[in-house]
């Protein structure tokens, strides 16, 4: 018996998710302007180990891979994520260098900061009701992309980024 079978029992769907990072009330990005979230993944490196005629393979280091993000861009001030995305990327570190003043460098601590602390990805049902949290802890930003214009199409202006994180939590509602 398959598990829809189950009117208790429905599958996740990819749909049915929002994403909270940002800081303060006005460099937020908006959870309506996220288009695609990739949820975490892991690697577990392995190690060979030979001891006389024998091979043995061990698990060793794990790695968490970064997560891609796509989100859409917006004309209006108060909801434009190029710059919040240039916000934040300020209130990590980055200044441009001046005859006055040299450049200064992006410190992870200042660049979790500005992502608003911690990045959550929740997963959500029908009812909008939270049944798993994904929390990337330590993150910062690693690239962004403010897209490509076009004259050619009509597509909605994306912005993709990457993030690191030191590890991520599986949370579960209780």
């Amino acid at each position: 018996m398959s598990f829809w079978s189950n009117p208790s029992v429905s599958p996740k769907l990819s749909y049915r998710w929002y994403a909270s990072f940002g800081f303060g009330e006005t460099n937020v990005i908006s959870s309506y302007t996220l288009r695609s979230f990739q949820k975490p993944s892991f690697e577990i490196a392995a190690a060979e180990y030979i001891w006389l005629n024998d091979v043995a393979y061990r698990p060793g280091i794990l790695t968490w891979n970064p997560i891609e993000i796509t989100i859409t861009d917006v004309e209006n001030v108060n909801e434009n994520n190029t710059r919040k995305l240039y916000s934040i990327l300020r209130r990590a570190g980055y200044q441009t260098a001046s005859e006055t003043k040299p450049m200064s460098a992006i410190e992870k601590s200042n660049a979790k900061l500005a992502l608003g602390g911690d990045v959550r990805l929740i997963q959500i049902n029908a009812n909008g009701d939270s049944i798993e949290t994904w929390v990337l802890v330590n993150a910062f930003i690693t690239t962004v992309n403010f897209g490509q214009a076009n004259y050619g199409a009509e597509e909605i202006m994306t912005i993709s980024l990457s993030l690191r994180y030191d590890y991520a939590k599986h949370e579960m509602p209780t």
